[in-house]
């Protein structure tokens, strides 16, 4: 149990650093996943290549939710029952963990098969992209339960003290997907469909490696045949906790195919690739603030459930301020560099190029507030309080965001819709900074109560 109890003795800046680090690695090499295919199909097959994949994102990243679901749900009743030393609680809730993990991916995979081009449509393929949506989707379809396994079983994971071996989840199927592009793009000229077959391959690689962790007994819990009934208060408590971030991923799904199919409105095909190079990019200059929010989960999580309030508070703030810092740096690249970063999707439309950057600088205007509301989500998560952190991410991506989507395009076009963006940051920071500060109040009075209990 010494890697899971050091959460309870080592020092917060360094697990933090040692939490966060493979937890940021991890989400930028996976983010390759998508860049690495846009940046190779932009040059080989152009701008309509990147927009299939942009349509198709939208179900994809509905499939990251429901792994988000069950793996954000299930690592924090793990990292709280370790910091309670309840091993036979956790070993229950990692079995039922994987039983969700691997009928909802299946039950994703079918869904999808039969409502392909539908789901394309949706999220705004025109006759033109439709070709090369269905292509690429239907392709990545194949690998979707092992890509199910891959993401949620790296929460499990990373619940048990183990980040680093999560990490190496990523790299492989990361590395393995840029080798696997270039030979199937590049040497084989197999367009669109040699980007997703690269995907699919490297994702049963991955799923292969989270395995041998468990079946190759590398961690204190192990998958007992037990643990693999189905328990109703387990999955509910799971499904509860979960319950806000799959919120957030879900929303974050239909906002997608608002923008793809506003974008649409007025931008037209070029505006939907601008929006898959947009979010593309979003992924390394964004993600790594949720690698810090994961990195914080299990801490926060442990330290709780063994009542250590004041690292609780200690690892919160640390995160904050780390997050905010980050985004300040993004912020200050899209702002002073953009034509670099653009110019790694595409060379030839100066249509796309110009739509691209002026997106960027308009939608990061909010973007360091951001990180108030991102550690705050996690910290709640962590805490186990599913309510607090779904009305936090209803405001910021519902109330907030939603509305503005639909009226700022009507009275200054185009901008409008990058405009919601920062709009949504800023009045969700603000909401997020009141909850956080009431938490961390409700800590430190319990803390004083239990200084006052033993003198």
């Amino acid at each position: 149990m010494d890697k899971t109890e050091r959460m309870g003795n080592r020092p917060i800046p360094e697990l933090l650093l040692h939490f966060a680090a493979p937890a940021i690695t991890g989400l930028i090499v996976n983010a390759l996943y998508n860049i690495v295919d846009r940046i190779f199909i932009g040059h080989a097959v152009g701008p309509a290549g990147i927009a299939a994949i942009t349509v198709s994102f939208p179900f994809m990243m509905a499939v990251i939710a429901y792994g988000i679901l069950v793996g954000v749900g299930s690592s924090s009743l793990i990292s709280i029952f370790l910091g309670e030393k309840n091993i036979e609680k956790a070993e229950s809730v990692l079995g039922n963990g994987v039983l969700l993990i691997l009928a909802g991916g299946l039950l994703c995979a079918v869904a999808g098969a039969f409502s392909l081009d539908g789901v394309l449509k949706l999220s705004g393929a025109s006759k033109h992209i439709l070709p090369y949506g269905r292509t690429y989707l239907g392709i990545i379809l194949l690998g979707i339960p092992f890509s199910s396994i891959s993401f949620g079983f790296n929460y499990f994971i990373r619940a048990e003290g183990r980040p680093d071996y999560a990490m190496f989840t990523l790299i492989i199927g990361a590395v393995l997907n840029i080798i696997l592009d270039w030979l199937f793009i590049i040497v084989f000229s197999m367009g669109i469909a040699g980007a997703a077959f690269a995907t699919v391959i490297a994702q049963v690689a991955a799923s292969c490696w989270v395995f041998s962790f468990y079946f190759g007994h590398k961690g204190n819990l192990q998958i007992r045949l037990r643990a693999l009934f189905p328990r109703k208060e387990i999955m509910k408590k799971i499904l509860i906790i979960g319950a806000s971030p799959f919120f957030m991923e879900m929303t974050f799904t239909v906002i997608l195919i608002l923008f793809n199919r506003v974008i649409y409105a007025y931008g037209g095909d070029i505006g939907i690739s601008a929006v898959g190079i947009f979010f593309s990019l979003d992924s390394l200059l964004f993600l790594p603030v949720l690698g810090i929010g994961e990195g914080l989960q299990p801490l926060v999580g442990y330290n709780y459930g063994a009542r250590v309030y004041s690292r609780v508070i200690h690892a919160i703030k640390l995160a904050m301020m780390s997050a905010v810092g980050f985004f300040m740096i993004s912020f200050t690249i899209i702002m002073l560099f953009p034509y670099p970063l653009v110019h790694l999707f595409n060379t030839t439309s100066k249509e796309l190029i110009d739509l691209t950057i002026r997106g960027m600088r308009l939608g990061y205007m909010g973007l360091p507030v951001a990180g108030v509301t991102i550690i705050t989500s996690f910290t709640l998560q962590a805490l186990g309080k599913a309510r607090e952190s779904l009305i936090l991410n209803i405001f910021r991506q519902v109330i907030f965001f939603i509305p503005c989507l639909i009226i700022l395009p009507k009275y200054v076009g185009l901008d409008g819709v990058w405009l919601s963006l920062p709009v949504s940051d800023v009045l969700g920071g603000i909401l997020a900074g009141i909850i956080i500060k009431r938490e961390i109040g409700s800590m430190r009075k319990k803390e004083r109560a239990l200084f006052s209990k033993v003198t």
